[in-house]
Formats: structure tokens, sequence, C-alpha cells
């Protein structure tokens, strides 16, 4: 009975450590590597999405037997679905003659996320099954850039010449980052009459820069919208809406020197006709009168 149980109990040894011989065989010689490959918009930007491509090599390997992989996107950002995890059946041997596994992922990026570099950790293991644990995994962790390239502008009413009817803003980037392409255009609305183009292209504007821009219509006191398009450092086309207020008292002092001017351009002017008709007038009379005088002398 003793030499039975010494006999099961030695096998049972036997069998473990073939097992985990075994086990580690497969283990050593299934290497995962594990790569980031590219991170699209770069760097990312708060309130946006970033799309992120890991690379998982040698999942050739029939060893490894398929391979498992689960992203924790961390603080600063968040899964757009639920799907962190992804699950290889087998090897990409036979796939095309593809030797990688490339796992895509969309991401949201919190508001909350500062700029510089937030991480984001990979969890994988060789083997098509879903762990029970976190125990076994390999992991890695890996960086994704955040920058907010997002413009902002401060936009005023600087002047408007009533002569001309041309209205003046004042655009200021009050962002840490630079503008290009700036573009402004006045939507139709029902106290502005546009004279000519309701865009204006204003071209880049740095950080803290300002410039401006003129528009030929005639305004009516009161709030008046604009849509500023720009393009961000990440290549992307953004537009944002603002709103500036329009009080013709502020320029009237504007419109009547203008209108003083005009009056009194068209006094001068005036003068200068007169001035010359009465030239013209004496000469003409003293030139019949010469004549006169020289016909009596011939008589």
């Amino acid at each position: 009975m003793k030499k039975s149980i010494i006999f099961l109990f030695i096998l049972g040894v036997f069998i473990l450590s073939v097992g985990g011989g075994f086990a580690a065989s497969i283990s050593n010689s299934c290497s995962l590597q594990v790569s980031l490959v590219n991170q699209d918009p770069y760097p990312a930007v708060q309130g946006d999405t970033v799309k992120l491509l890991f690379q998982v090599s040698n999942v050739q390997n029939p060893d490894c037997n398929g391979a498992y992989f689960r992203l924790d996107p961390g603080y600063a950002f968040s899964l757009t679905q639920n799907d962190s995890v992804r699950i290889l059946q087998g090897s990409t041997y036979t796939q095309n003659y593809n030797n990688n596994w490339a796992i895509p992922y969309t991401l949201n990026v919190n508001n909350g996320a500062p700029d510089g570099e937030a991480s984001i950790t990979a969890y994988y293991s060789p083997g098509s099954g879903s762990p029970t644990s976190s125990q076994g995994l390999l992991s890695q962790t890996f960086n994704v850039s955040i920058q907010n390239s997002r413009a902002s502008f401060e936009v005023y009413v600087q002047n408007y010449d009533s002569l001309t009817n041309t209205l003046t803003f004042e655009i200021l980037n009050t962002a840490n980052v630079d503008a290009k392409a700036v573009t402004m255009e006045i939507p139709e609305q029902n106290n502005i009459q546009m004279k000519g183009s309701n865009v204006n292209i204003v071209g880049d504007l740095g950080s803290n820069e300002y410039t401006t821009a003129d528009f030929s219509l005639v305004p009516t006191s009161g709030k008046i919208n604009l849509t500023l398009s720009y393009t961000d450092i990440a290549g992307v086309r953004r537009s944002v809406n603002e709103t500036v207020n329009y009080d013709s008292k502020f320029f009237q002092s504007t419109a009547s020197n203008s209108n003083s001017g005009s009056a009194a351009t068209w006094v001068v002017i005036v003068a200068i006709a007169i001035l010359i008709g009465y030239w013209f007038y004496r000469r003409q009379k003293r030139k019949k009168a010469l004549q006169e005088r020289r016909m009596r002398s011939i008589k």
C-alpha cells in the first residue's frame, strides 16, 4: 500500500516537472514583441480622437498558438467603444504571409489631459485564451504625445468709414499655438448689408499676434456673427464662431468728420472753379477791349 502511494507520488512529480518544462519551452520559444508604430494625429488634441496602431511581432511562431492583447488607456484617454481586448486565433503565418499582427485603436482624448506625454499600457500573452487574471501577462508602457493645437481668437470692431462703407475688424490670436491660413467669414444676417465679398483671407497668425481685416458693408447697431477658419499645427482644418458688437455711436464722429471733410473739399473745388472762370472771363474781356481799340486806331 505504501509502495503504491510512493509510486503515485513520484509519478505525479514527474508529470508536473515534464509538463512545466514543456510549457517553459513553449514560453521561451514564443517571444512576443509589441510596438506602437503610428499615432494620428501627432500630437493628439484634447477633446478629439486619436488613432493608435500597435504591432505584435513573432505571432507567426506556431508555438505561440495565437495571442492575447488588452489596452489600458490610462487617465488621459478613454475607449470610443468597449473593445480593449483583442484575441488572435492561431498564428499569422498563413494569413497572406503577414508575420505581424496589426491592432488599431481609436481613443478619445480627455479634455482634462495635460500637454505633454501621456502613458498607456498594453497587456499581452501568447495563446488564444482569455486570462482569468493579470498574473502571467506581459506588459509594456507607451507614451502618446498630446498638445493643445486649437487656436482661440478675440475680435473687435476697430473702425467704420461711412464714406467708403469699410468696416475694419481687429483679430488677436490668444492661444499658445500658431494658426495658419486664417480666413474670416461674415455669414448672412439681418443687420449687415454686404457691398463686397463676405470672406477675407487673413493669412498666418502667430501666437499673441494680431492683424486687421476690412469688409465692404453697411452695418446697423447690434451683434455681428463671424466665422474664423484656420489650420492647426496638426494640419487639421478647424472653424470657430465669434460674435462682436457694433455700436454706430462710437463712429459718428468719424462719419461727421468724413462728411465735413467732404463738404469742405467740395467748397474748395467750387471756389477754385469760380476763380478760374472769373480769370477766363476777365482775360476774354481784356482781349475783346484790346481788339476794339485796335479797330478804332485803324479807322
